[in-house]
């Protein structure tokens, strides 16, 4: 069945790098047609010959191997070697797989989409067990994970019913090494030197980093004990320069100096931020296997990580109402509406912000694997408990001037660039710009503290027993307990200056240099100085909106029960056919505390709730393998993704009765929410041309039939608070949450592959390349607005990397492409808003050279550069009234990371 894409989603064609590497597999397909003939391996063997390589193509040969060999679709990456991911990241590393792609956050790869479906929809596991999160939800932020302690990662895109947890886009499943594995002591050392060359952007962070990782595995009492324990050390500098627009309109009454006709800018704000993240991580795995019946591995990861930034802005209002006005304008006609670009800005009062975010992230799990062999049967228990914490500070401190100022000759952008601005005054005076509430808003500064704490405690059983001879090779069943709790607690206070509120002036002794802003306009510089000494002997501290702290304090738990049966096939039909059947059955109960606002009493009060459900999910993984190295695969399944934890929460906020319907109103989360369900199905062509070549096409569709959409629902106010005097019709009204609804289709296609440059002559051995293409359409919207397509979704995606490997050396060039997509992201106040991210290509480098002999035997050194190409992160906007086409965007943010630099060393002993 052919599916239409709809016209509000990005559609995109082949990119030319694509293309051409496309072209270079057909070519490599015609010229090995007559080569696969001779000397045919056996029908019924699918595994690779074994081969002796090192590097990049070590790599790519486990990787093909293990995609080749499983029954199920999946994607994986392998370590070169102990402590050696292919990328900097193991974010970026996940990234590069077909259908894969990541969100930068801060400059840094951080969430993983897989299939244009948002991280919500997806599962991460870590060796096998659902890993908990620091974030709000439950997508993990794999910056959290040291690259140098994970030695493979897959990601199932065809879910297997022995998965303790599973996804409705996908899984990713964590692997850390196992000592045991190994034939011998193994110990690596690494180091590396980072710079970011958009330089020291603040004082107080440094533009240099460094990245240090140890490894050690060995094995005792002849080979039955292994033990291996890893660290890695990050301190990695972020520095950027960015500039957003607020949101563009006609007023309803021109601003003095404009056409009565035309879009203006309503508010802008420019500025740098520089952040240091410090990331200590430690993994340490006991196995032993005291003889061939009895297999027990214990597993132990804790990760500190911290991230300190400093930020300085200048922002203001541009609108009629705070004074603006404009001289000598200039319009550009975008999309049939009429933009003001450019003229002598004057009336802005702005604000010079100065913010210090501080955050603290901590996360241990220990997982135990016991395996016990009885003959033809395998019994295993595994225990697990993970935990993760999240302390966060977002504090900011306002200046500005006494009076209005004029920003001169402004540029405003309308495409992918960013404005440009000539103030007359200079931002760094500090006998002008005073410490003070310069737009009223009622405080001097203001900081909020979210905190996050998560925690999962699952136990999973399992029996399974082989068969020689016979179609059915294999049985297993067993059964999943899981519990799970997940808090927030974001509060906030204000900053008030002491000497009732007077505008104060930065004593000289907290004075910095000050920031430059000058890639905004020209001579931009801001007053900085030492926010804590500041915060410390200026400021008094009052709490702040009391009445909306109980909408963001709340618990959720979740008790899941699983019980799964697999049976594993091999036969022959013409041709060698294998896979798996299986089923497995979900039954969730799900509480939450959360808080309201008694308005009357002005106090909070307690609110609970809760639900259960039941899911089946049946799921068949079938492989045929048309000839030795060419193989279709079939997948069909029933896939779910539980909600965001955020949305079941048992809180609300804005409770009142309409003074016009006299029915009560408000909003909240929703402790009824069931998850995102769907029937899934898929087809994949593959075909093996070696050990690291191959080509596969592959096409999925998901049939969603039920979502989750922001609804306003009937709901029952019984019991909660009037701060009115009208009398509500009834008890039932509107509550504003998320709430399940009717479905719609995701479907795409996938074009994935490596080709080793030997395969044409011999004079291109060690030179190859690898490439991803998908392309991804939907029928679903955010919240059934057409103008918000699916969350995550991009049109298309495209890997390409191009890699060397001779004597030693190494060299590898990547680039990574997304569509535009649509995202949520969290907004200035801490709430979730629609972003609409840009399309991008992300560019990076790799120089490296290995002394396989000599005294310098097991040294590696290497030479990285990532966002080579220094990639804009870009977000539009719509014009939000007065638009003769209302879904033309214009630019809202405008961010550069600037490129970063790697320079380091490893040696393996």
């Amino acid at each position: 069945m052919r599916h239409r894409a709809p016209s509000s989603v990005h559609r995109s064609g082949l990119r030319p790098t694509a293309l051409a590497c496309l072209g270079l597999f057909g070519l490599a397909a015609a010229a090995l047609a007559q080569a696969d003939a001779p000397a045919q391996p056996p029908a019924g063997d699918r595994k690779l010959d074994t081969v002796t390589v090192t590097g990049f193509r070590a790599s790519l040969e486990s990787s093909i191997s293990a995609k080749r060999n499983n029954d199920s679709i999946v994607e994986t990456i392998s370590a070169e070697d102990i402590g050696k991911l292919p990328d900097v990241s193991i974010a970026d590393a996940i990234s590069r797989l077909p259908g894969l792609t990541m969100q930068r956050v801060g400059g840094s790869a951080n969430v993983i989409s897989i299939r244009g479906m948002a991280p919500r929809y997806g599962v991460t596991l870590f060796n096998g067990r659902e890993m908990v999160s620091t974030g709000d939800n439950r997508s993990v932020e794999f910056d959290q994970f040291p690259s140098e302690l994970i030695t493979r990662a897959a990601v199932y895109k065809t879910p297997e019913a022995s998965l303790s947890a599973q996804g409705l886009s996908g899984t990713v499943n964590m692997q850390s090494l196992k000592p045991l594995d190994y034939g011998r002591r193994q110990v690596v050392i690494g180091a590396r030197l980072e710079r970011n060359d958009n330089g020291k952007l603040n004082p107080e962070v440094s533009a240099n980093g460094n990245r240090l990782n140890a490894s050690y595995v060995n094995q005792f009492a002849g080979r039955t004990l292994g033990v291996a324990v890893g660290f890695a050390h990050l301190e990695s500098p972020s520095q950027e320069q960015h500039y957003k627009s607020w949101w563009w309109t006609k007023p309803a009454i021109a601003i003095p100096g404009t056409p009565d006709d035309a879009i203006a800018l309503q508010g802008m704000e420019l500025g740098v931020a520089s952040r240091e993240r410090k990331r200590d991580g430690l993994l340490a795995v006991l196995e032993w296997k005291p003889n061939a019946a009895f297999h027990s591995t214990l597993d132990l990861y804790y990760s500190r990580f911290e991230q300190t930034e400093a930020r300085r802005t200048v922002m203001g209002d541009l609108t009629r109402a705070a004074g603006t006005t404009y001289q000598s304008v200039e319009t550009t006609m975008v999309d049939g509406n009429k933009i003001i670009t450019g003229g002598t800005i004057s009336g802005f009062k702005p604000v010079a912000l100065t913010s210090f975010n501080q955050r603290k992230d901590n996360i241990r799990a220990i997982g135990w694997n016991n395996a016990l062999t009885l003959a033809d049967w395998r019994l295993v228990a595994d225990l697990n408990y993970a935990m993760a914490k999240r302390n966060e500070q977002n504090a900011e401190l306002q200046a500005g001037f006494s009076a209005p100022i004029s920003l001169g000759p402004s540029a405003i952008e309308t495409g992918d660039g960013r404005s440009v601005f000539h103030p007359t005054v200079d931002f760094s005076d500090t006998r002008s710009i005073l410490l003070r509430d310069p737009t009223n808003w009622g405080r001097d500064g203001r900081s909020q503290f979210p905190r996050v704490k998560d925690d999962i405690k699952t136990i999973k059983l399992s029996a399974a027993r082989r068969f020689d001879n016979s179609w059915l090779n294999s049985v297993e069943t067993g059964a999943t307990f899981s519990e799970r709790n997940k808090s927030m607690n974001r509060t906030e206070v204000y900053y008030y200056l002491k000497n009732n509120r007077a505008p104060t002036a930065v004593p000289t002794e907290l004075l910095r240099e000050p920031v430059d802003l000058g890639f905004a306009g020209s001579s931009i510089r801001m007053l900085a100085f030492d926010f804590q000494g500041a915060l410390n002997s200026l400021y008094t501290t009052a709490a702040a909106a009391v009445d909306q702290a109980p909408g963001r304090i709340w618990t959720v738990k979740e008790e899941v029960s699983a019980a799964y049966a697999r049976a594993g096939f091999d036969f022959h039909w013409g041709v060698p056919v294998h896979g798996n059947v299986g089923v497995r059955v979900v039954h969730s109960h799900q509480s939450s505390n959360g808080m309201l606002w008694n308005s009357v009493t002005r106090t909070p009060v307690k609110t609970t709730g809760g639900t259960s459900y039941t899911d089946t999910l049946p799921n068949f993984n079938l492989v045929m393998d048309l000839t030795p190295k060419t193989l279709l695969r079939f997948a069909a399944a029933k896939v779910i993704a539980r909600p965001n934890v955020e949305d079941m929460r048992a809180g609300y906020s804005g409770i009142t009765v309409n003074n016009t319907s006299k029915m009560w109103q408000g909003n909240g989360g929703n402790v009824n929410l069931e998850p995102w369900r769907a029937d899934a199905v898929d087809l994949s062509l593959e075909h093996y041309f070696s050990k690291r070549s191959y080509f596969a096409v592959a096409a999925f569709h998901k049939n969603l039939k039920n979502f989750v959409y922001s609804r306003v629902i009937d709901f029952d106010f019984t019991g909660f608070p009037n701060n009115t005097t009208n009398v509500p019709v009834s008890n039932i009204g509107n509550l504003t949450t998320q709430a399940n609804g009717g479905g719609g289709m995701v479907a795409g296609t996938e074009f994935s592959g490596t080709l080793d440059g030997s395969l044409l002559t011999p004079a291109l051995d060690g030179i190859g390349i690898q490439i991803g293409y998908s392309n991804t359409r939907s029928t679903l919207h955010e919240g059934n607005d057409v103008k918000k397509p699916l969350d995550g979704l991009s049109g298309s995606a495209t890997n390409f990397t191009l890699y060397y490997e001779r004597s030693g050396f190494s060299a590898r060039f990547g680039s990574r492409h997304r569509s535009p997509f649509v995202t949520t992201v969290r907004g200035t106040f801490g709430e979730n808003v629609a972003s609409r991210i840009s399309g991008e290509t992300v560019m990076d480098a790799q120089l490296g050279y290995r002394f396989d002999d000599g005294a310098f035997k097991g040294l590696s050194l290497t030479l990285q550069v990532n966002n080579l190409n220094d990639r804009s992160y870009r977000t539009r906007v719509g014009i939000s009234s007065g638009s003769v086409n209302p879904d033309a965007t214009l630019p809202e943010r405008y961010t550069t990371y600037g490129r970063q630099f790697l320079v380091g060393a490893n040696y393996r002993f």
